[in-house]
């Protein structure tokens, strides 16, 4: 069993009441001398926005604007199909997929205007066409 002596007890509380008032004190202090200085720093604040106003009222310059960027359909269209290709892709790697249907079954594709239809002949450049016979 220990014995506590009341007195030496006591005598530490006090020390500790004393050395926490001297803190408090301290900080009542700062508290005063920031609450002051608030009291400039937003007097000089006030003076700083009227000479802002002041400034405020020159002309205003407009900013020109861009407008907003638009995809044309063919970009739109390839995107899409980029898509739906990366879809099918997945899905075929994952063991889902399904066969691709054309874009438009039954029709040819679109020819270019350098390709010329299968079944007309071709001249060649030397020849002219009906002077050699």
């Amino acid at each position: 069993m220990t014995v506590v002596d009341i007195d030496d007890a006591a005598s530490l509380l006090r020390a500790k009441r004393e050395a926490l008032l001297d803190q408090l004190d301290t900080v009542d202090k700062a508290l005063a001398a920031l609450t002051a200085a608030g009291i400039i720093v937003a007097n000089a604040q006030e003076l700083h926005t009227a000479k802002l106003a002041e400034e405020a009222t020159s002309p205003v310059v407009p900013t020109r604007v861009k407008p907003r960027r638009v995809l044309s359909d063919e970009h739109r269209h390839a995107l899409t199909e980029g898509r739906r290709k990366a879809r099918h892709a997945k899905d075929a790697a994952a063991g889902r997929a399904r066969e691709t249907l054309d874009p438009a079954p039954g029709l040819a594709p679109t020819s270019t205007v350098t390709d010329l239809p299968r079944l007309v002949k071709r001249q060649t450049p030397g020849r002219g066409g009906r002077e050699g016979r």
